[in-house]
């Protein structure tokens, strides 16, 4: 079989070419710490078998006459050391073309994805094979099957997949659309950049607090995201039928059996209007009611039913790419972050290998917010341990603090870090 040197983006993806900017990076990132200093050369190495094992990964991004696509990229890969601002929007150029970075610094790794070429989950899975990849070139006891088929293998095409084509089916439900929303608002910084926050909590009495509310973490946590934005930006103001809309991304591939290394996520919103008193009880309540009743699969159908039949209007696919770009920035500003007011990423437990885990002390997980949606919140477990990690692009920190202290009210220990990004100015 002929090798294959381009791939059309896939459905989520295709918006992001048209829409990302300085303000706009829509990037995401996965941290490890591990037990022994980097090796920069050692872990370039890796980056590039892996790369060989990823084929979507090892591509540029290119315009075509209709859509952008993705095209085999001949470029080798480089890592490089970490910057104060990796968040940020990605120079492809500056990167030879790739759209995703990993850094290194002393001890820690991380990947930097650009959304439109995969998500979070894509991103992680990758992030890991790159994991394995570098301590067994170190000569390290590892599995070396991996977590990731070998390219050659018959049925690797499926990490390659566009799964919300192939799982389009003709489901109608209505979704309303979110009115007289909230957004959280600060003084802009002057500098290129992100304040992040992480908030580092026991597992297991993260559950037992989300347990006592009959919630999920995922449900719990969101309820206190709503408690929080309530407290910071709408409590003593004149806010009467104020909204607040949270926008969580659902992973598609257990549901679908999908092993896509590409995007595969559909989204939840959480809302709530405010009222003065509002206590978590009923924030949490309102994420329990929305979070259950949105992952329903005639709801996440019917999701991907509108976002396919977009793609698939025959008007849309004929307009030439430049017009396209200035629809979809219409149309992303009407459908897209204009309707949240923030998002919350849960990407669960990350689970690794026994003889990999032996060399990687923590996870981290974090995501760029935009001018937009500027108050973003992601989470992810690792060794006992869940780590929440605030990102915003303005110097206050009232939210952070209020969400934090919800957390420390309900009696768990809560370890924080930050890189003090307000004490720049």
């Amino acid at each position: 079989m002929k090798k294959r040197n381009w791939y059309p983006l896939d459905n989520a993806a295709k918006i992001f070419p048209a829409v990302f900017s300085e303000k706009r990076p829509y990037n995401f990132s996965f941290s490890a710490i591990l037990s022994e200093k980097v090796v920069p050369e050692v872990l370039n190495g890796a980056v590039n078998n892996v790369l060989a094992r990823v084929p979507t990964f090892k591509t540029k991004l290119k315009r075509g006459v209709f859509w952008y696509y993705l095209e085999e990229n001949k470029k080798p890969f480089r890592v490089t050391e970490e910057t104060p601002d990796y968040l940020g929007l990605i120079d492809f150029k500056e990167n030879n073309d790739y759209l995703f970075k990993i850094h290194y610094r002393e001890y820690k790794v991380s990947i930097v994805c650009f959304h439109a070429l995969t998500d979070g989950n894509g991103g992680l899975a990758v992030f890991k094979q790159i994991l394995l990849e570098y301590f067994y070139l170190l000569g390290k006891k590892v599995d070396t099957d991996g977590l990731i088929k070998p390219a050659a293998m018959p049925d690797s095409y499926k990490e390659r997949s566009d799964n919300y084509v192939s799982n389009y089916k003709k489901a109608k439900i209505k979704i309303k659309k979110p009115k007289n929303l909230a957004h959280s608002d600060g003084t802009a910084f002057d500098y290129d950049g992100f304040g992040l926050i992480t908030a580092t909590v026991s597992t297991d009495e993260l559950k037992a607090a989300a347990k006592g509310m009959g919630a999920t973490l995922t449900e719990y946590l969101a309820g206190v995201y709503l408690f929080s934005f309530f407290n910071t930006y709408l409590k003593g103001t004149n806010a009467k039928k104020k909204n607040v809309c949270i926008l969580i991304p659902v992973d598609m591939r257990k549901k679908y059996e999908s092993e896509s290394l590409r995007n595969f996520s559909l989204f939840v919103r959480v809302q709530r209007e405010y009222t003065e008193g509002v206590t978590l009880e009923e924030c949490v309540a309102a994420a329990v009611e929305q979070v259950r009743s949105g992952c329903d699969e005639k709801v996440l159908d019917s999701i991907n039913h509108f976002n396919v039949s977009v793609e698939k209007n025959v008007f849309l696919k004929i307009v030439p790419l430049f017009l396209k770009d200035i629809v979809l920035r219409i149309g992303y500003y009407f459908e897209g972050e204009n309707l949240q007011s923030g998002d919350f990423s849960n990407v669960g437990l990350v689970e690794l290998p026994k003889d990999l885990a032996e060399y990687v002390k923590d996870v981290n997980f974090s995501i760029s917010s935009s001018h937009t949606s500027k108050q973003l919140v992601a989470a992810v477990g690792y060794n006992g341990k869940i780590n929440i990690t605030f990102t915003r692009n303005f110097v206050e920190n009232a939210f952070e603090r209020a969400f934090i202290s919800v957390l420390a009210e309900s009696g768990m220990k809560v370890r924080v870090k930050s890189n003090y990004w307000e004490k720049k100015l």
